[in-house]
């Protein structure tokens, strides 16, 4: 066996040799002695206690062949070779193969190596697996402390391990970035928001352009598309794979608007879309449609668009809430009376399903009518035909039914309250839509074009949504879904100061901030717990007590009038202002929409 060398001499040019990654080495300490072990410029280094290894050890724990570092594209893999009693890599056991970073602590037996990596210095540089753990930690931490973060996916012509070292290479310690599969890399930059995170894009695409390679790029932000891992991860891929090579998409923007007749309805959600190209698909035929959700998550405006694309959008579309009609009136309502034929029918009428003859009629909340109008409702739907109230010749009536409930109506049949007949008849086509909590990149969305529309209906500047705000709106349940959340917006738009640019937690209704209030008191408490100063109760996520002002809006404030004079002192030059105040030039283009800086503010034409 080599006799172990001194620590200064093999540090003191570490790697230095031929055939070696020249920085790249192992700290070998086993018993008293310790040792550094260059890494080869490729293959593998093998650990274990056979004389012929790479790097043999005496220890009796350590098997013949017990470990491997292998060099790879992406760094350096360690892999546990059966030993009979295992590697750590960190104190935890290897079981599958693991990318090292330098200063990571492999243990074998009872000997210790360290890996010295210059070479492949990023920790942040990493495999799939660890990579979605890490993503999953990151997106918990801005939860918690209501942080942004933002998620890369980017699709290359070339080869993707490749990519990963070059993408490495541009990123923080604190990034993570990895091959996920399908000659994509995944990026995750924790404390990123939407300019950084366009700027990391672009010196991507720069570096890629040197090799002649050339990227797509997707770019999801949490919290706006999202606050867990798997949706932050499929939003940027969506929009990465459906990107053209040299672009960079923001998953924000990339929500389509869809028109279904006089309505511009926001689908950002991948389970929504594929339920509207269902709803497509479905409206040619005649078939009865059946539309199932929770009160508030848009069954009317899913029933509208089965109309809107249908051979029947020229005839009418008549809706009717059934819930809204008296038990009593319900008959005539739907299929119309004759004069006389009850005590205050003084004159013939219509009724609904005549009136949508040729077109469309939505019931909505079906399941609230009794079991003698939804005999004469499936009547209508089998033969063509209805009958007044007080009439007894038919009438043809020429209708496509639409029906919505937010019942479990299998359950309704089986309760004896529903008709089983008409079920059938009904749940041949079902469109179900989930609610509004289980569309993450839909609620971002809606509520950005929510609140557009309610800064214009009452006539005030463009608002924004705080970070902390929209971490809250995520966290919401909305048991009243998009219903809830436009009550939510518009309060929200009406409660902001007219100097106000952005929505913030205190400005949302009562029982939404509240609970935003008592989640920032519980970070309150982790971070005095942990040996943190801890925040004076009632000041996190609160409107301001008299006297006190909430930080984030003096911090807003200082930074407009940091702009307003750096404007001023270079003439209204955008770049050079930016510099004036080392802040990124996309940030200051950004924020002079967003603080509403004009021109008379500093002083130009």
């Amino acid at each position: 066996m080599e006799p172990p060398r001194p620590v200064a001499d093999a540090t003191a040019t570490p790697g230095g040799g031929a055939g070696t990654r020249r920085g790249d080495y192992l700290l070998v300490i086993e018993g008293d002695r310790s040792w550094a072990v260059p890494l080869p410029a490729s293959g593998e280094l093998v650990i274990g206690r056979d004389p012929q290894v790479a790097l043999p050890l005496s220890d009796a724990l350590v098997s013949r062949t017990h470990a491997q570092l292998l060099l790879v594209p992406e760094g350096i893999r360690l892999t546990d070779l059966g030993s009979r009693h295992g590697t750590l890599l960190n104190g935890e056991p290897v079981t599958t193969p693991r990318l090292v970073g330098s200063g990571d602590v492999i243990t074998v037996g009872e000997a210790v190596l360290v890996l010295r990596s210059h070479a492949v210095e990023a920790r942040h540089v990493v495999d799939r697996r660890a990579w979605s753990h890490r993503l999953g930690d990151e997106a918990a931490r801005a939860r918690q402390f209501h942080r942004e973060l933002a998620v890369l996916v980017i699709r290359t012509d070339r080869d993707a391990a490749g990519l990963v070292l070059a993408v490495a290479d541009q990123l923080r310690p604190s990034d993570a970035v990895a091959a996920i599969g399908d000659g994509l890399v995944g990026v995750v930059l924790p404390e990123v928001g939407l300019d950084d995170a366009i700027g990391v894009a672009r010196t991507l695409h720069d570096e890629a352009a040197r090799s002649g390679a050339r990227l797509a790029v997707g770019v999801a932000l949490c919290p706006d598309d999202g606050v867990d891992a798997d949706a932050l991860t499929a939003a940027a891929r969506t929009v990465a794979v459906g990107a053209a090579p040299g672009q960079t998409v923001v998953v924000r923007d990339a929500a389509p608007d869809l028109e279904v007749g006089k309505h511009r309805v926001v689908v950002a959600d991948p389970a929504m879309l594929r339920i509207y190209e269902l709803a497509r698909r479905l409206a040619r035929s005649s078939l009865p449609v059946l539309v199932q959700g929770e009160t508030g998550c848009g069954k009317e405006l899913a029933a509208a668009a089965v109309h809107a694309w249908s051979p029947r959008v020229d005839r009418p579309f008549v809706s009717i809430n059934c819930a809204a009609i008296a038990e009593t009136l319900a008959e005539s309502e739907l299929f119309g009376h004759a004069r006389g034929s009850f005590s205050g029918a003084l004159a013939d009428k219509v009724g609904q399903l005549e009136a949508a003859s040729g077109g469309t009629l939505f019931l909505d909340e079906i399941g609230e009518l009794s079991l003698p109008v939804q005999a004469k409702l499936l009547r209508v739907l089998e033969t063509g035909e209805l009958t007044r109230v007080g009439e007894v010749t038919p009438r043809t009536t020429d209708i496509r039914l639409v029906a919505a409930t937010n019942r479990d109506l299998d359950a309704e049949v089986t309760a004896g309250r529903f008709r089983r007949d008409l079920f059938f008849r009904l749940g041949s086509a079902r469109l179900t839509l989930p609610p509004l909590r289980d569309r993450p990149r839909d609620l971002g969305a809606l509520a950005r074009r929510l609140l557009a529309d309610a800064a214009v209906a009452a006539g005030r500047a463009r608002l924004e949504i705080s970070v902390e705000a929209m971490h809250t709106l995520h966290l919401h349940d909305w048991p009243g879904n998009v219903r809830e959340l436009k009550n939510a917006i518009e309060y929200a738009a009406t409660a902001a100061p007219d100097d106000a640019h952005e929505i913030e937690l205190w400005h949302l209704p009562p029982p939404i901030a509240a609970a935003g209030r008592a989640r920032a008191a519980d970070r309150g408490f982790a971070a005095g717990s942990a040996g943190a100063a801890t925040p004076t109760p009632g000041r996190l996520g609160e409107p301001p007590r008299p006297g006190l002002r909430p930080i984030a809006d003096e911090v807003r404030e200082l930074e407009r009038a940091r702009m307003v004079a750096a404007l001023r002192a270079t003439g209204g030059v955008q770049n050079r202002a930016a510099e004036l105040i080392e802040m990124p030039q996309r940030t200051f283009a950004t924020k002079l929409k967003r603080y509403a800086i004009l021109p008379e503010d500093w002083g130009g034409p």
